[in-house]
């Protein structure tokens, strides 16, 4: 039962679920973001988006090898520092480029490093 699982089940399910918050939240207001405070188009909006969406399971075939080296352990804590650091980038920044650069190296990076993961 759920009840004897041990304590380390319960965390792996905290993080799960803060990761998918983070990750589906950010999805949903994305497009609006990059419209309403970078002066993106919609078409160009939309073509951000489905780049980082692409770029996540691009990202995530390829870090498959580095994760079975690396272990999961150590893959949540570099996956989460890297969400942590390119959000906290975009979150501060002004520059198109910045954002860009966040979008498309750092953040996908984390995701991939996070979610599937668990």
């Amino acid at each position: 039962s759920l009840s004897d699982s041990p304590t380390e089940l319960y965390k792996a399910y905290l993080l799960k679920f803060l990761d998918s918050y983070s990750y589906f939240s950010f999805s949903i207001i994305f497009t609006l973001f990059l419209s309403e405070d970078f002066g993106f188009s919609d078409v160009a909006a939309g073509s951000i988006y489905g780049a980082w969406g692409a770029l996540v399971t691009v990202y995530g075939l390829v870090s498959g090898v580095m994760v079975d080296n690396m272990g999961v352990a150590m893959s949540l804590k570099v996956g989460f520092a890297l969400s942590l650091l390119s959000r906290i980038s975009i979150f501060f920044t002004n520059s198109k480029t910045v954002l860009l650069w966040n979008v498309c190296l750092l953040l996908p990076m984390g995701n991939c490093l996070g979610i599937p993961v668990l």
